[in-house]
């Protein structure tokens, strides 16, 4: 089992192993976590202030599972719940992550899973 530091690392430099341009300022990564554990994302990043969409194919699917991983040690015990998250990455290397709870997916998932 990885670290939530290690988790954090891998998906950073997935992102910027996407990125082709060298002088991106930004990228940001959208993330779904719904039922059974399936993980969705788009991304983007920001090159002389024009969004690009990051090419989700150049991102290895291993994404997925570090960001299942990441879903299952944070929300244990169910004081974390989180459904979408924003995973932010500088050029430096610094990054940012924001988890959120999306009660409008969580619903739409529950009445998918009822049809």
């Amino acid at each position: 089992m990885m670290t939530i530091d290690e988790i954090y690392l891998n998906i950073a430099q997935s992102i910027s192993n996407a990125i082709e341009d060298a002088n991106w300022a930004e990228a940001k990564l959208d993330i779904e976590v719904v039922a059974n554990g399936v993980v969705a994302y788009t991304g983007d990043y920001q090159v002389n202030n024009t969004t690009i969409d990051l090419s989700v194919r150049k991102i290895p699917r291993d994404v997925r599972n570090w960001l299942r991983e990441l879903h299952s040690v944070t929300t244990s015990g169910g004081n974390n719940k989180w459904n979408r998250a924003i995973f932010s990455l500088t050029p430096d290397g610094k990054f940012n992550i924001e988890f959120i709870w999306d009660q409008d997916l969580h619903d739409e998932i529950e009445r998918l899973a009822k049809s």
